[in-house]
């Protein structure tokens, strides 16, 4: 009985080219909320995990959770006075 070698080798690279990809987007939509955060603050916290890896990412997490507040905030803000706006 022949059995396919090939079929079976590729599967842990197709999983870890996904995984690589999953990781990929993560890390740039942490970093785009960071930047939405604020420039300034986002500068310093990359120029900080230059140096402390460790501080910089959780800085960086830390801004990506402000930017996603604020990007929140600013939909619901929009939301209402398209709702005002509408109604009167």
């Amino acid at each position: 009985m022949l059995e396919p070698a090939a079929a079976t080798a590729a599967g842990p690279f197709i999983k870890f080219a996904r995984f690589s990809g999953a990781l990929d987007a993560l890390s740039s939509a942490i970093a785009g909320f960071a930047l939405l955060a604020g420039a300034r603050a986002f500068t310093f916290t990359a120029l900080l995990a230059l140096r402390e890896p460790v501080l910089g990412g959780a800085g960086l997490v830390s801004l990506a959770l402000v930017g996603w507040l604020r990007w929140q905030c600013l939909q619901r803000r929009n939301g209402a006075a398209r709702h005002f706006a509408r109604n009167g």
